[in-house]
Parts: structure tokens; sequence; C-alpha cells
């Protein structure tokens, strides 16, 4: 999910043994559909090619909580996570020196592929006139320009250094605007790291009650209970649910964030015209509606979510693919709300905000994705969609039953019997576990994906159909042989 990474997506998904629900009550860990036996083999193998990996994580638990600088990056591998050492257009070589498929690419930030020539050079020779100034630079003026002629749906931007910084911002602003404290949210989407985004990222139904109007339950020990008072949260994709609980805090919110694409817990598109219908009941509400496109912006279309799906919101916010490697963010939208950003009104700075490095990576890269009239996002499609469309009959070859959902640049591969998954809960029934087997088969194989089912599957611009044929005979190969050690 836009992750407690700082670059990236939500925790794992299955609450620790010491989770508490807000009453302070025991929330037991959920239970994975299916059962996987100890691979030792496979373990055995993969312990013989990182040596230096296991060498470096066991000093580091020593240095660093829990062996890394974010969750996400340690807390769903076994029996160590890989280091990496560098990368190249789609692929990456660890510290043993294996090579990788990359199709992590840092969350999806890497949309133009990692040390892109370009993107680098253009680092480099900003580098050479200075790393940050903490004054205004003509790059950030660039920058800005490019970002409105490709988000044609914002009249203003003004750029932050991660993803926690747009949404809590966003959400600011919005107060500001209403003059009013409740913001609404939905189960299972992530917005950063800060306490009121941080509400039912998980939301297990045995303490988050009833899908028609869910409790809200902090994701994080350290969340002041009064802040729960002033979130409320709704099921994603149904829209009765949302109306009703909007009916029931009438006049009291004000703003509504989502995830235009669900896209932390796996990739679930929303239903025909649900944004139009959200934007509609936001606006007779008065209330704003935030879209936070910091995964879907720059990769699902140039303009994001909204010009795909041609729902504009009050404000956006933006992240990875908009700086493709380098640390930015951004928020965006109408000028009546921007333009309450000043003294006096809404605070906005940080000393490493739209520094020169940052920006200079990040105009490079937009650059990339909108020459020849935007074909990267062409690119982007074509490969996800062959993906899509070849996955399901390997799968059903080797006898597995998956469900394969995603957009333009990203999908999701699930294991479950289910058709299709339309919102958080539906997700909490597919085959974890299997799915970790999976991504470990795939490893040996060369193919670096997330172990976590959550995160999703991305592509780059990089990825060539040779890349893509190479993948689909690894996956194959990977099912085959999940077939035969998986244990139902």
């Amino acid at each position: 999910m836009s992750n407690p990474s700082g670059a990236g997506n939500a925790q794992a998904k299955q609450p620790g043994p010491n989770s508490k629900d807000p009453a302070g009550q025991a929330v037991a860990p959920l239970q994975a559909v299916g059962t996987i036996p100890k691979t030792t083999a496979l373990m055995t193998q993969s312990i013989k090619k990182t040596t230096t990996s296991a060498s470096l994580y066991d000093e580091a638990r020593t240095l660093i909580p829990g062996g890394a600088s974010s969750i996400l990056r340690w807390a769903s591998y076994e029996p160590y996570p890989i280091y990496i050492d560098r990368g190249m257009g789609p692929r990456v070589v660890d510290v043993d020196g294996n090579e990788y498929l990359d199709y992590l690419l840092c969350f999806g930030a890497m949309i133009n592929g990692h040390s892109h020539p370009r993107v680098v050079q253009a680092i480099k020779d900003q580098a050479e006139r200075g790393t940050m100034f903490g004054t205004p630079v003509e790059l950030e003026v660039k920058l800005a320009r490019k970002f409105l002629q490709m988000v044609k749906t914002s009249e203003s931007v003004i750029f932050g250094s991660n993803g926690t910084d747009a949404t809590s911002n966003a959400i600011r602003i919005a107060r500001a605007a209403t003059g009013k404290d409740m913001i609404l949210k939905f189960e299972g989407h992530y917005h950063g790291q800060h306490d009121y985004a941080m509400i039912s990222v998980e939301a297990p139904p045995s303490v988050a009650g009833l899908e028609e109007y869910p409790r809200p339950l902090p994701y994080s020990a350290g969340i002041p209970s009064l802040v729960l008072d002033t979130v409320i949260v709704s099921p994603w994709n149904n829209l009765r649910a949302f109306e009703r609980i909007m009916k029931r805090h009438r006049n009291e919110v004000a703003a509504i964030i989502m995830e235009p694409i669900m896209s932390n817990s796996g990739v679930i598109p929303p239903n025909p015209d649900y944004l139009k219908s959200v934007k509609e009941i936001a606006t007779q509400n008065d209330a704003l509606l935030i879209f936070d496109e910091v995964v879907t912006g720059f990769r699902v279309s140039p303009g994001g979510a909204q010009e795909l799906y041609g729902v504009t919101p009050d404000l956006s916010t933006w992240g990875k693919a908009l700086g493709g490697g380098v640390a930015i963010s951004a928020v965006s939208g109408k000028k009546e709300f921007m333009e309450l950003i000043g003294p006096g009104k809404v605070s906005y700075g940080g000393t490493y905000f739209a520094n020169s490095l940052s920006l200079a990576g990040a105009l490079a890269n937009l650059e990339l994705l909108s020459e020849n009239d935007n074909h990267a996002f062409k690119i982007l499609k074509d490969l996800t969609n062959r993906f899509m469309s070849e996955l399901p009959k390997i799968a059903e070859r080797a006898r597995h039953e998956v469900c394969i959902q995603g957009v333009p640049g990203m999908f999701s591969l699930f294991f479950t019997k289910q058709k299709k998954i339309m919102n958080y809960r539906e997700s909490l029934l597919i085959d974890w576990n299997k799915y970790k087997l999976f991504s470990q088969i795939l490893l040996e194989k060369g193919i670096y994906l997330h172990p976590d089912d959550y995160e999703r599957i991305a592509l780059s611009t990089v990825h060539t159909v040779d890349d893509l044929e190479m993948t689909l005979v690894a996956f194959e190969e990977a099912f085959r042989e999940l077939h035969d050690r998986h244990v139902n």
C-alpha cells in the first residue's frame, strides 16, 4: 500500500501476536487459507546463494530496529531479506552477485527502470551545481510546468519529499477549506505514516464489525485514541454503505480520501461509475474529495487514475513514479484550495522539500514518460495486458485457481477460488502462504517479487517483450513446482 516504508506500502497484513483492538482486546492473527509445509530444500538452496545478505542482516539487526529502516523491507522475508547492490534497467543484482528481473521496482517508483542514463545524468549535472539551497530554484518552476502539462485535471501543484508529506498536507488543506475536522477513508487503503492515515489499513472483521458500518481501527501502537474520533471508515466499492455513512455524518466530513484504484490490498479497480458517484456525494455534503495517486500517478496514465476514469478530485497527492527514483511528492488540485497555503493560513514546508537533486531527477523522469506523445504509457499498457492474458492460462495448466486483476502498469496475482476481488474484506480470503512460497520459487529462477501478496507486481517502460517471455517461462515452471510442493 502507499507503505510504512516511507518508500512504499502497508506492513505485513496480519496482526502480530500482541496486536490489540481500540478497546484493548487482543486481536488474533488472521489465518491464511491453506497450509504450506516448511520448504527446507528451497530455503537451503537460497541460503547457499545469499551468504553475504545473511551476514549483513545479522549485523543490521544489532544496529537498526528490525534490521532495516522500513518494516516492509524485512517483515515478510524468510529467512532474511536479500540485499540489493545495484540495478540497471529492469534488473537488479544482489550483494552476492545474483541477478533478478525486478517486478518490485521500489514499490513502483522506478517507472523508467533502474539507473536510467538520462535520469542519472540530470542528477549528476545538478549535483555539480549544488544539491540544495533552501531557496526557490528554476528547476521547481520547470517541474511544475511539466507536471501541469501532464496532469490536466490540476490547476496548481506544490512539492514535498514523500507520500506522507503529501497526504497529511492535503488533509490539512481540506480541513482549512471546509472548517470541518472529520475525514473519511476506506478499509484497506493506505495513505502514509501520519496518525490520521493509519486507521483501518488492516481491519479484521472480528474487531472491525459490520461491513456496512465498520469501526475505525488503529494500524499502529502509539496513535492517540482521540484520533479515532475524527476518522470514519467505509468499505471500498460499496456505494450503498458509503451513502449511509455520509448521511450519518452529514455536515461533519471535511475530506474523503481514497486510492482511486485500490493498490495496497492488491490491485482492486473501482466499480463502473463508482468514483463519479463518490465525487457527487462528496460535493453534496460540502466535503473535498482527495485522490491519493502516490501509487497510480504517472503509472496508469499520464494524468493518473483521474484521467483514466474521467473523474476530477478537488485535491490529489503524488509520489513514487513522479520521481522515478528520487525522493519527491506533490499535492495538486484546484487553485481555490491550493491558494490557501500561505502565512497565517495553511502552513506548508520542509527543508528537503523541492530540493534541487530531486527536482532534476523528477523532471528528467517526466520528460522520458511524455516523449513521443506519451508512448511510454502504451508500452506499460501492452505489457500488462499480455501478462494478464497469459498468466491465467499458465496457472490453469498447472491446476492452480488464481484471480489476476490489474490496470495499466501493475497487477496482482491472488491464489483464490474467487473470480474477482472487490474490496479489502474479500482480499482476506486469499492463500497468503501459497503466494509467499511461489515468490520464493521465482526468486530462485531470477524473478524478484515482494513475498507479500498485497504488494503489486509492477512493470517499467524498460521491461521488454523478451523479458516478459522469460518471466512467463519462469512463472510456468514455478506454478508446476508449486503444485508439487503445495498441500491443500
